[in-house]
C-alpha cells in the first residue's frame, strides 16, 4: 500500500520503517524534510498551508493510507488548535474527493478527564478540562467525522529520546506523593508498530475500530515507576527532594489496552519495568563507549 505520514518525526520514522520492511511504499512529510533518512520518499508540506497540501490530490498513486502524527509546537492553546483542528481541516480538505481507505489520527490519553484512579477504555466518558486535551479531541471528532478515520490515544510515551521522568530521578526529583497519581506509559517502538500493526490489519481487510487505546500492560503509580528507575540508576528516592505539587495535568486514571490486545497486538515491552531497562541499559552502554 501506499502510506503517507503527515508530521513523520520520530514515531513517524520508526513506523515508515517497520512499514517499509514489510513492503509498503511510504512517503514522510513534514515542513524541514532534512531530517528524513535518504531512503524514505519525502514531501516539504505544512499543514497550515493548504496550498502545500496539493501533493495529496496530484499524486500519481494517491495514499491508501494516511497517518495523521502532528505534534503541537509548544503547550499554548494557539498551538493546540493549529495542529488538531487547523491542520486537520486543512488536511481532511485536500483528500476531498480522493479519500484514503483509512486516515489513523495520532491522539492522546489526555482526552480522558478522570483523576480519581479508575479503568478507563474507548468507552469511557472524554470530557477534558484543559486545552490541550479538548483541542485533540476536537481533531479526532474531525477525523472520525470523515467516515474513513481511525484515533489512536497513546498514553505517556518514553524512549532514548524522551527521557523526562529518568533525568527527574536523576535529579533527586520525585513524587513522593502520599497518595501517588497512575501514570501510564508505553514506549515509543512499540507506538510506532502499533501503527504499523493497523495499517498492517488494513492492508489485509480487517475491520478496524474507530478509537484504540495504545498503552502498556501495566499502569502504575508515579512513584513505582520512579522507584525502579532509582533502582535501576543506581540510586535511592530517600535521597530525592519532593518536587513541589502542582494540579496533576495528566490525571490519575488506569487505561486499559484489551480492544488493542484483541487484535493480535503483541507489545515489545509490555511494561514500564521492560521498557525503562532496555532505555537504561543502553544509556549506560554509550556512557561506557563515550569513556573508552
Amino acid at each position: 500500500m501506499n502510506v503517507t505520514i503527515i508530521g513523520c518525526g520520530d514515531v513517524g520514522t520508526r513506523c515508515a520503517t517497520l512499514l517499509q520492511a514489510a513492503g509498503h511504499q511510504v512517503v514522510g512529510v513534514r515542513r524541514q524534510v532534512a531530517g528524513l533518512p535518504s531512503w524514505l520518499s519525502a514531501v516539504a508540506a505544512d499543514v497550515l498551508d493548504p496550498a502545500s497540501l496539493g501533493f495529496l490530490r496530484s499524486q500519481n498513486q494517491p495514499a491508501d493510507m494516511v497517518i495523521y502524527s502532528l505534534a503541537a509546537s509548544g503547550f499554548t492553546e494557539q498551538a493546540y488548535h493549529d495542529a488538531y483542528v487547523g491542520g486537520v481541516n486543512n488536511v481532511l480538505e485536500a483528500l476531498r474527493g480522493c479519500p484514503p481507505k483509512c486516515m489513523i489520527f495520532v491522539s492522546s490519553t489526555g482526552v480522558y478527564h478522570q483523576n480519581d484512579g479508575s479503568v478507563i477504555d474507548e468507552h469511557s466518558p472524554t470530557e477534558p478540562t484543559r486545552f490541550n486535551g479538548q483541542m485533540v479531541l476536537r481533531g479526532e471528532q474531525k477525523v472520525r467525522d470523515s467516515g474513513f478515520g481511525c484515533c489512536v490515544r497513546f498514553s505517556g510515551i518514553y524512549g532514548p529520546d524522551r527521557l523526562r521522568m529518568i533525568n527527574r530521578v536523576a535529579a533527586g526529583q520525585a513524587t513522593l506523593d502520599a497518595a501517588p497519581p497512575y501514570t501510564n506509559r508505553i514506549h515509543i517502538e512499540d507506538c510506532a508498530a502499533v501503527l504499523a500493526h493497523l495499517v498492517e490489519m488494513i492492508h489485509r481487510g480487517e475491520a478496524v475500530k474507530p478509537v484504540y487505546i495504545a498503552s502498556d500492560n501495566l499502569p502504575a503509580t508515579s512513584v513505582e515507576v520512579e522507584s525502579y528507575i532509582a533502582t535501576m540508576l543506581g540510586l535511592s528516592l530517600e535521597n530525592s527532594e519532593p518536587v513541589a505539587r502542582t494540579k496533576r495535568i495528566a490525571g490519575s486514571k488506569r487505561c486499559s489496552n484489551q480492544r488493542l490486545l484483541d487484535t493480535g497486538y503483541v507489545f515489545k515491552y509490555p511494561d514500564y519495568k521492560a521498557g525503562y531497562q532496555q532505555v537504561i541499559s543502553s544509556m549506560k552502554a554509550q556512557a561506557r563507549g563515550e569513556q573508552s
